[in-house]
């Protein structure tokens, strides 16, 4: 019996499916070294190894999940997904790093289905191969890109991939509820208010989206703008049930940052040293997602260098894309996407060392995926040359990544990466010292403190962790001299070094002589 239809030959079958399993396969093959990764020191400690209340799905855990904010965090949905991990495999990191990779490939489907749908509305006379190409390339290139590493295989940034796959199924939804139509479908806009609290409730990044979707709206809905002008009050008016959701997120997603006591004010960051940063992170990201070479853990403020190029560099593309917005109105779109939904992390809002991470491109290069499709539909790359570039440059993407993931390892491999990369920061040597350390690498952990004591204006301050790591592998001397170093540079030291003295003359048989400051004293 023939089961093929004359409404859906084989061929157009072929073409509908294929593309999207051949993504989800390459997606698959790019990360599964993931799952041989384990937690790293890195927050997966506190989150995870330490953290007791999110293990499982009982009543106890979830009002723990949507009443705390965990390191500044306030992501109960993510937290469902890392209860259920515990529930299926318990404190095996690989099943939680392969929950992770399910959810990344789900949202590399997701934005495969939304990138046929928009060019659909940007080109409908396009060939059907054409738009399938196009969104295929634009999926691939966002999903098996190094920069999603950090997202991927770091269990701690299971909010990336969670909150990334409600963003891009709230607006596959929106286009649902209002491509070409007058008014909303109600069933649809209620589905995408509805997915866009659940991204909200993973992550807090997403709270752009309100202005992610008015730039569609503008280009390629032509919703606004253009013959149709922008005082249209309908389109903006279904706007106001996400803005008031990104409100309430932003107050929540405040409070739960100043608790972790970790942003920086004005007095420590100055307005012109945030614009600066600013400017870094809209150059930085753009070149690393050409040139994704050297990419690192940490990116530490005291290391960067802004060169003055940047700053042309970011005038020039503002410039290019206003003054052809209407000849090129995806490539304005595509650049307006990228600053808005970069926005909450570009430094206005400073909260911990890093001057940029691979794990903000998350949602803000979909934009530049999203284009990079759009010019292959738009016959931008038909040149046999661009063509043979652009293929040299995907077939790059995925033995980067696979580098990438081997990075992400151990806290060992880790920061050794970082530390090859940025020899002179400070946290990635503290970083490592402190995982050699912990695996009892206790010669390679001095080294690297002697590096950060070598980088630091305090220089007295590290002699009280190389006096421990001496204590711990029996080189009692130099514990000893460590420790008296400490005390005769800092006495604001007394404590740590005092009670390292003091288990040294306990629990050996050395005759140490404690300094009058440690006297009497109780640890």
């Amino acid at each position: 019996m023939n089961d093929q239809s004359p409404e859906s030959p084989a061929p157009e079958r072929w073409m509908r499916w294929a593309p999207p399993a051949l993504l989800v396969a390459l997606t698959l093959a790019a990360f599964m070294p993931t799952l041989r990764n384990g937690f790293v020191a890195w927050d997966d400690l506190d989150n995870f190894t330490l953290n007791q209340s999110y293990r499982g799905l009982g009543w106890p855990q979830i009002k723990w999940m949507f009443t705390s904010a965990k390191l500044g965090h306030y992501i109960p949905v993510t937290w469902l997904t890392l209860g259920l991990d515990y529930v299926l495999w318990g404190m095996n990191a690989a099943g939680y790093h392969l929950t992770s990779l399910l959810i990344h490939a789900g949202g590399a489907l997701a934005l495969y289905f939304l990138a046929l749908r928009l060019f659909e509305l940007a080109r409908p006379e396009a060939p059907p191969l054409d738009l399938r190409v196009g969104a295929f390339l634009a999926s691939l290139v966002f999903a098996v890109h190094p920069f999603r590493v950090e997202s991927v295989a770091w269990v701690t940034e299971r909010r990336d991939v969670v909150s990334g796959l409600f963003y891009v199924l709230t607006v596959l939804a929106y286009l649902k509820a209002v491509a070409g139509r007058a008014r909303p479908r109600p069933g649809w806009y209620v589905a995408s208010l509805g997915l866009f609290a659940a991204a909200l409730l993973s992550k807090s990044i997403v709270v752009t989206l309100p202005a992610a979707l008015v730039i569609l709206d503008v280009y390629p809905l032509r919703r606004l703008g253009g013959a149709r002008g922008w005082l249209r009050w309908r389109v903006w008016l279904e706007k106001l049930p996400y803005l008031a959701l990104s409100a309430i997120t932003t107050l929540i997603a405040f409070v739960a940052l100043f608790t972790l006591q970790n942003t920086r004010s004005l007095e420590h960051m100055s307005v012109l040293h945030r614009i600066v940063l600013s400017v870094y992170g809209l150059t930085f990201y753009l070149v690393k997602t050409v040139a994704p070479l050297e990419l690192a853990p940490l990116y530490e403020l005291a290391v960067v260098f802004v060169p003055w190029w940047y700053f042309a560099f970011v005038l020039a593309a503002i410039t290019v894309c206003v003054a052809f917005r209407r000849r090129w109105p995806a490539l304005t779109a595509g650049g307006a996407l990228y600053i808005v939904t970069l926005a909450p992390v570009l430094g206005t809002f400073q909260n911990g060392p890093q001057a940029a991470a691979d794990r903000y491109t998350y949602l803000a290069c979909l934009g530049w995926a999203l284009l990079l499709g759009a010019a292959a539909v738009g016959g931008w790359v038909g040149s046999n040359v661009t063509r043979g570039v652009l293929a040299i440059w995907i077939l790059a993407l995925m033995p980067l990544t696979w580098q990438q993931v081997h990075v992400w390892h151990d806290p060992v491999t880790m920061w050794q990466h970082d530390v090859a990369v940025y020899p002179n920061a400070r946290a990635g040597n503290y970083n490592l010292a402190a995982a050699y350390e912990n695996a009892g690498r206790y010669a390679e952990a001095i080294v690297h403190y002697r590096e950060i004591q070598r980088l630091s204006v305090r220089k007295a301050q590290w002699y009280v962790p190389m006096g421990e790591v001496y204590e711990k592998a029996k080189v009692y001397r130099l514990a000893i001299e460590s420790f008296r170093e400490a005390l005769r540079l800092d006495p604001d030291l007394s404590k740590p070094a005092c009670a390292g003295l003091m288990r040294i003359r306990e629990r050996t048989s050395l005759s140490v002589e404690v300094p009058q400051v440690c006297q009497g004293a109780r640890f």
